[in-house]
């Protein structure tokens, strides 16, 4: 392990690792990380953990093993294929499927995302230390990628690249795309755009939410707001929604959303396009016009100092969807922002239905699905938040 240096904490800040949290910031260090491989080490010098670290970033080290053991190539095939093997227990891969493969901290593997859309895989790289060690980790993501039928590997950028000193990057690295991959959703078939769609190219945390609105709307008129490339309204229209309205401020999105529209057999004049800002056109909206409304709005607390003024933005916003709601009829809330606590978010939802003038019943607390697994030892990695709400 000649690659790691040798990174000691604080006298007493071992007491940290007991816990196996993966995170370990500058402040329990006794000094800078030299490398972005390191072995971490009591200040004695008892080796205690190795993982990847940052001399720029608050959050210096992530922890892969607590245990004085190589980072090598057996190393990965086994976490990788514990991965994979959990994303098949679940019944959720598939040649068709869109799955999350490996969700960093969750599966013990930091600062790695890997999505599936059908035979595409998508990559983030975090991390300098795993940049440090792809030529490790990479060809054996390939060899099991390829076993399941994937041909196209895409990287795209995720956040907290920049804290690590790393340049943004969005590149096809292998096979070719002639434009979006379809996946499979339960009855629906979405087109993702590995290229250019937001985060990898889709939102799949939101899959089960999608589902069950499908499940509720027979009939019923519905509001997809903050609704990206409509996969809401497409679950919507294909539970028999007589009316589906489709609110985004990117005209890319619903572009994409009317094709998926098209392409899934529904009937153009039951879709409405509204497109600009979800606040501006959620005002203007008659109150009590939808049976169903979704309000999923991007995460207004990218940073933990923003959590007031988020929840300002979201209370106002969950009001707009509450007003939007006609009696009787479901209100989903959203919130994808982790520094939001739980307990916050609940409490902007309820002083959203209280400035309504509305009161609802909790149907359901929600969070990211399975193949978003986070570790109890890692609560940082839960992230989701959401609420089915039945407001009257």
């Amino acid at each position: 392990m000649e690659k790691y240096s040798l990174l000691r904490l604080k006298p007493g800040k071992e007491a940290l690792l007991s816990k196996l949290h993966p995170w370990v910031y500058s402040g329990a260090l006794a000094e800078p990380p030299a490398s972005p491989l390191v072995r971490l080490a009591d200040a004695s010098g008892n080796v205690l953990a190795v993982g990847t670290a940052s001399a720029t970033n608050p959050l210096a080290v992530r922890i892969f093993r607590f245990d004085d053991g190589p980072l090598d190539a057996a190393f990965f095939r086994e976490r990788l294929g514990r991965a994979l093997e959990g994303r098949r227990l679940l019944g959720l891969d598939g040649p068709e499927a869109g799955c999350r493969w490996v969700f960093g901290e969750g599966d013990l593997l930091p600062g790695l995302v890997v999505d599936r859309y059908a035979h595409a895989l998508v990559i983030q790289v975090g991390t300098a230390g795993l940049e440090a060690l792809r030529d490790i980790w990479w060809p054996v993501l390939v060899e099991l990628a390829k076993a399941e039928g994937i041909t196209v590997f895409v990287e795209r950028s995720q956040g907290g690249r920049k804290e690590e000193g790393l340049a943004p990057v969005n590149r096809l690295l292998k096979g070719s795309l002639a434009g979006p991959v379809t996946v499979r959703e339960g009855p629906a078939r979405l087109a993702v755009d590995l290229l250019k769609g937001q985060k990898t190219g889709f939102f799949l945390d939101q899959r089960e939410h999608r589902l069950f609105l499908g499940r509720i709307s027979r009939g019923a008129t519905v509001l997809n707001a903050f609704g990206y490339t409509g996969g809401f309204s497409i679950h919507a229209g294909l539970g028999g929604a007589a009316r589906v309205a489709t609110l985004d401020i990117s005209a890319q999105a619903l572009d994409q959303a009317e094709r998926d529209w098209a392409a899934n057999g529904l009937p153009p004049e039951a879709h409405e396009r509204m497109e600009g800002d979800a606040f501006e056109l959620m005002r203007a909206l008659p109150p009590a016009g939808f049976d169903r409304v979704v309000v999923d709005p991007p995460a207004f607390a990218k940073q933990r100092k923003d959590v007031d003024k988020a929840f300002k933005a979201y209370k106002d916003v969950f009001r707009l969807g509450a007003r939007a709601t006609a009696p009787g009829g479901v209100l989903g809330v959203f919130s994808c922002s982790q520094h939001l606590e739980r307990g916050r978010f609940q409490e902007a939802a309820w002083t959203a239905l209280l400035e309504a003038g509305r009161e609802a019943q909790v149907l359901a607390h929600l969070g990211q699905p399975m193949d978003h697994p986070y570790a109890l030892n890692h609560p940082e990695g839960f992230y989701l938040k959401g609420l089915w709400l039945r407001v009257f």
